[in-house]
């Protein structure tokens, strides 16, 4: 997208603040994600300098702590080496404006399947420049498993390829509600937060025959979208027309101030009847299939793969959220997948799926 690029809870306890600096989480319910062979992290920092010098983010530490209290492990970003070597240039955006605040998107996102996520201690150091004193900010973090409520298959039948998911460099993760565009919408939270780009290929990878310039030529191009889950169509969209490679979507940046569900294009929003919504997005000019109101099962024909909104190539946006708007996304854990190793197939398994993966559903 290139114009815009849980339920259970999470408890956050400030440590110690040096006034003016202060921190919050993004979301503040933070949800731990179970993959198949490890746990993940997905949220955000947030700083919020109130003072009349900027800052610069120079160091950023991650204590685990284990259920005694005693320290088990810890991870870092920091100075320590030459002015191109030291790992906190990973950190893209590292100033934090006087009188304004910094988003740092969390790196420490991989853990152990075993780790015990249940006391987490971020502590943040920022100069204030030569000669002046550092600000520490620390704020402790006790995060909870997410437990889904909707059964979920994969949307696409056959073998799809993840073209961008939610890992740390994908551009849903990264979100900046602190931009114009986040806060002129009031958006308080990445609705992208798990969300997925879902593709069809050949079997070198390709996405396209020659080189692509039309829909058609596109091998996802049409391919049947199912639902992921049953529930109720809550709202629909059709009629925009579909984008050519290379080319702007229909649509300015004024027009996406006025109404920002532009950048879907053609998109069905299912209401799983439970807190929990399924948005599928950039479908093909007049094959959404569906209505308002009406009940589909899972795995239920809902319309076909598309070009439309903000797309530059044609694929299914997938996300599951929290709300009908544009609320914290939720991962999606599908049942019955498995995933593409090089050497066959994983065993069959429910969870998560992301950035690289070549998926299909498998018999249950």
């Amino acid at each position: 997208m290139r114009l815009l690029a849980l339920i259970l809870s999470a408890v956050v306890l400030p440590l110690a603040q040096a006034a003016p600096l202060q921190t919050s989480l993004i979301p503040q319910q933070l949800l731990i994600e179970r993959a198949r062979d490890e746990q993940r992290l997905n949220f955000d920092l947030m700083f919020q300098n109130d003072g009349e010098q900027a800052l610069e983010l120079v160091r950023l530490e991650l204590t685990l702590f284990d259920r005694n209290g005693h320290f088990f492990a810890q991870r870092r970003l920091d100075r320590n080496g030459d002015s191109s070597t030291m790992s906190i240039l990973t950190v893209p955006n590292r100033t934090l404006p006087a009188k304004g605040r910094l988003v740092v998107f969390n790196p420490f996102t991989q853990f152990p399947a075993d780790a015990w996520l249940g006391d987490l201690r971020f502590e943040a150091v920022f100069s204030a420049g030569e000669n002046q004193p550092e600000q520490r900010v620390s704020v402790k973090v006790v995060p909870r498993a997410f437990e889904p409520k909707t059964k979920l298959a994969l949307p696409l039948r056959g073998e799809a390829f993840v073209h961008d998911g939610h890992d740390l460099t994908a551009h849903h993760r990264r979100l900046d509600i602190t931009g114009g565009m986040t806060t002129h919408f009031g958006i308080t939270g990445n609705f992208m937060r798990y969300a997925h780009d879902f593709v069809v290929t050949d079997q070198q990878g390709k996405l396209f025959r020659g080189d692509g310039a039309q829909p058609e030529d596109w091998y996802g191009y049409g391919a049947p979208i199912l639902a992921t889950g049953d529930g109720t169509v809550r709202e629909i969209h059709d009629g925009m027309a579909d984008n050519r490679k290379g080319a702007p979507p229909p649509f300015d940046q004024a027009a996406i101030m006025q109404n920002l569900k532009l950048f879907l294009g053609n998109y069905v929003l299912l209401d799983h009847g439970n807190g929990e919504y399924s948005l599928f997005a950039h479908m093909r000019q007049g094959s959404v299939k569906v209505k308002p109101g009406q009940r589909v099962a899972r795995g239920d024909a809902i319309g076909a793969m598309g070009m439309s909104g903000d797309a530059f190539l044609v694929h299914l946006h997938y996300q599951l959220q929290s709300g009908a708007g544009f609320e914290e996304g939720l991962p999606a854990y599908f049942e019955h997948v498995r995933v593409r190793t090089g050497d066959g197939w994983t065993a069959s398994f429910t969870g998560p799926v992301d950035s690289g993966d070549v998926v299909e559903t498998t018999s249950p």
